[in-house]
């Protein structure tokens, strides 16, 4: 065995390990000895040889089997019967030997040093193991808190290597106790010692009986859907649930810590799976463009900025008031990609000169145009700052792509902007009739679209950090409405779904993201108190504050006047839209034009909703 292929960190324990079998070796052919000729009295010479023959070639074997490269501390029944083996082996040899030449050892010595140095050798290896069961069974309250009992969901590989893991490791502290599985055939059988009790029907009486409060779900392969499935039924038992997580393949379970325990991510919890890619949308959009996004630091904008150098573009132009923002994306962009890929440009879309100079030096072919001012609450006590950034900021990066000649410009719009009943909402729907308007009397062959989604999870400033920081504090958890839905999707997959709407896009259409069910914001409340090893009311109150200005329970995706057709994607719509009436919104935009130069939140409030008629927001 070539120790230079052993990392420097284990050779001392590799080299402990053989004089340590060594001397077990001579003790195992000295007992041999003594029970084959019932006493100490032969002759030393002979029996000095024969030992020393037996030892070397034992060691020789075990080296040649890989002995020394097994971590005991995870070995279970294919380690244990590669070392059967080398005994084997060495049984062979000796009885091979014994036939051939005269080296003082007889057939029954033979076999009783193997018998006796493959007990010792193995107890040897084993008693870290046996150390770790006699702490599992009965604790060791000197060196080790008292392990949680948990349950293991799943009874294939995964779940067998998560028992093997925490009964060898009690100090990691947790304590096997159960297993379900949702295959009635595996019912009353046993991984390593623990028994598999039934599916997830017994689960009731399995926390019961075992004193069990916490379920670790180890199963790899697994849907979202199927996940849901399982946490909904644990939760009904007021369950902790946690997933194993970072589990590859057999030889990361055995030999690295890569078994770690995580609470689900709530993104997990969608009530659906995510759409699919059609990886010829994104290529036909991003791939070997130069592309531009405007707000390219907030949530959506940067996942549109990291999305768009996945897919190959050319050259990638963040563009961003927020100095922070663009530092924080540099240190994230730089460690994996050449900055030469990608450029950062601070500015404002309310800044048309800016975007006349961006535009002109980088020759933009896409624009994603996610810059906007999106919360709720402060646009409706700051409507003149929603009509400058969102509706006329809209406008310049409109005009100025016209101008410029950008092949594509795709607005990021909300379902907020139907029926709105918000300042917020409002303005992105003057946004996307901006969008369709200039579709109608473009001069050139710019094609103007955008896309509509609901909520996204995790945003900056959106619900779920709110909540988070709120259990985080001890609670209470604000809830404006115990009937209050929105529909829920992840950023990644959002912006997935945008870049591939946007290559559908031919001009003038609004696409419509498929977002699956409405979700109650009073669920989700409950979901992550329950991920974070809490109960509802019980260590978390939740606590109800009533539906703030401009807040509807429900927000919708279209209009009832818009049809939807479908595409060529499962998870895009689009809407057949009314032609824009262009007098009328022009009038409306010379009207907020001087309103926003005199700062007069209310006059802006009142013209939007003038433009945009809506039954949620009578003035």
């Amino acid at each position: 065995m070539n120790t230079m292929t052993i990392p420097p960190r284990m050779r001392m324990k590799w080299f402990v390990n053989l004089l340590v079998d060594l001397v077990l070796s001579v003790a195992a052919f000295t007992i041999a000895c003594v029970l084959e000729r019932g006493h100490f009295e032969f002759e030393w010479k002979p029996v000095l040889i024969a030992g020393a023959i037996a030892v070397v070639v034992t060691l020789i074997v075990l080296m040649l089997f890989r002995c020394y490269r097994i971590v005991w501390k995870y070995a279970g029944v294919s380690e244990m019967l590669n070392v059967v083996l080398a005994y084997f082996v060495l049984a062979v040899i000796f009885v091979v030997a014994i036939s051939a030449v005269d080296i003082s050892m007889t057939y029954s010595l033979a076999f009783l040093y193997v018998f006796f140095d493959f007990m010792l050798i193995v107890a040897y290896r084993f008693r870290l193991a046996f150390r770790y069961i006699m702490i599992y069974k009965f604790g060791d309250s000197g060196k080790y808190k008292a392990p949680e009992n948990i349950i293991v969901y799943g009874a294939g590989f995964t779940g067998a290597a998560v028992v093997k893991r925490f009964i060898s490791n009690p100090k990691e502290g947790y304590h096997p106790v159960a297993i379900i599985d949702d295959d009635p055939a595996k019912r009353g059988q046993y991984v390593s010692g623990i028994r598999v009790v039934g599916t997830r029907d017994a689960l009731r009486t399995t926390m019961r009986t075992y004193k069990a409060k916490t379920v670790v779900i180890a199963i790899t392969e697994i849907n979202r859907e199927q996940l849901r499935q399982i946490y909904e039924a644990c939760r009904k038992q007021n369950a902790v649930v946690k997933v194993i997580s970072n589990l590859r393949a057999g030889d990361s379970a055995l030999n690295a810590d890569a078994i770690s325990l995580k609470n689900i991510n709530i993104e997990d919890l969608l009530r659906r799976p995510e759409h699919k890619i059609d990886q010829n949308l994104l290529d036909a959009l991003i791939k070997d463009k130069v592309v531009m996004v405007t707000g390219g630091v907030g949530s959506i904008g940067s996942e549109l900025s990291r999305q768009a150098l996945k897919y190959g573009c050319k050259h990638l132009v963040i563009f961003d008031h927020y100095e922070n923002g663009l530092f924080e994306i540099n240190e994230e962009l730089s460690k994996i990609y050449e900055t030469s890929r990608y450029s950062l440009v601070a500015g404002t879309v309310k800044d048309r000169g800016k975007l006349r100079k961006v535009m002109e030096e980088y020759k933009p072919e896409i624009v994603l145009h996610a810059a906007a001012y999106k919360h709720v609450p402060m646009m409706e006590i700051n409507a003149d700052e929603a009509v400058k950034n969102n509706i006329f900021g809209t406008k310049n990066v409109i005009d100025q792509c016209e101008e410029s000649g950008v092949k594509k410009f795709i607005l990021i719009s909300t379902d907020k902007a139907v029926n709105p009943a918000n300042v917020m909402g409002a303005s992105k729907r003057m946004a996307e009739l901006l969008v369709q308007a200039k579709s109608q009397n473009s001069r050139n062959k710019t094609v103007y679209a955008a896309v509509r989604f609901g909520n996204v999870l995790g945003s900056n400033g959106s619900v779920i950090p709110t909540f988070i920081r709120q259990i985080n504090a001890g609670g209470p958890v604000t809830v404006t409405h115990r009937e209050m839905k929105r529909y829920f999707m992840t950023i990644p997959e959002a912006v997935r779904l945008v870049l591939q709407a946007g290559a559908l896009a031919r001009g003038g259409e609004v696409f419509v993201l498929d977002m699956g069910e409405p979700m109650y914001i009073y669920d989700l409340a409950t979901d992550l108190i329950r991920l974070s090893g809490l109960e509802p009311e019980r260590d978390i109150r939740i606590e109800i504050t009533g539906l703030r200005p401009g807040e509807k329970l429900f927000e919708e995706l279209r209009f009832n006047s818009e049809e939807v057709d479908k595409t060529r994607h499962e998870g895009i719509f689009v809407t057949k839209l009314e032609k824009v009436d262009t007098t009328k919104l022009n009038n409306t935009m010379a009207k907020l034009k001087v309103i926003a130069e005199e700062d007069d939140r209310e006059k802006a409030e009142r013209v939007i909703f003038d433009m945009i008629p809506t039954e949620y927001r009578k003035l």
